[in-house]
């Protein structure tokens, strides 16, 4: 979803678009439009760090195999917001990944590899969203899952048509927070099965 689409959204939650045009000359319009990238950004925090998380791949450049190796994370990944569960990767000859066992995580910002693999390694991790600002280009596509964007208009509405409309500003909040108590977080960690045949047929 485009920054220009979640502005459109917006304002026709508003009445303040005609099709799908913004009509950026009506005072009124502007004034919501200036007002937009404070509440965008309100709403992006909430639903990334409470709704569901903006994950993010940290690639490591090889080190060398065995040695013990420490990452500043808040210089590798300034958009770090938590690490709930350690993920680090290596990678098979066949490019699967592979979990790297003995890694930790100090102080939430410090990665200390222990007798660390070859090759490249890959962390992931739940990042801050970027900010949106009034420079912002209209062809920008937040970086949120389908579920999750189109939440965003809803918020912003809520916010910016207070002073106009309570009872339906109201209204979209409620929407919202339906909706965002529903989202479901992404899988962590290794998912997968065996099976095991309990009678012994095969």
């Amino acid at each position: 979803m485009t920054w220009k689409e979640v502005k459109l959204a917006t304002l026709q939650k508003m009445f303040s678009a005609e099709g799908l045009t913004i009509n950026e000359a009506d005072d009124s319009v502007s004034e919501y439009i200036n007002a937009m990238p404070q509440a965008a950004n309100e709403g992006l925090q909430l639903l990334c760090t409470a709704g569901k998380y903006l994950r993010r791949c940290l690639e490591l450049e090889p080190g060398a195999a065995g040695e013990t190796r420490t990452v500043d994370l808040k210089t590798a990944a300034p958009d770090l917001y938590r690490i709930e569960q350690l993920e680090v990767y290596a990678f098979d000859e066949a490019g699967a990944p592979v979990p790297v066992r003995g890694a930790k995580l100090v102080a939430g910002r410090y990665l200390v590899l222990t007798n660390q693999p070859g090759g490249k390694l890959a962390l992931y991790y739940n990042a801050w969203p970027q900010p949106v600002t009034h420079a912002t280009a209209d062809d920008e596509e937040l970086p949120l899952d389908p579920e999750v964007a189109v939440l965003l208009p809803l918020y912003m509405a809520s916010q910016l048509y207070k002073d106009d409309d309570i009872t339906l500003a109201t209204m979209y909040r409620n929407e919202f927070e339906v909706a965002f108590s529903l989202l479901q977080r992404a899988d962590t960690g290794e998912v997968g099965g065996q099976f095991t045949c309990a009678t012994g047929w095969w």
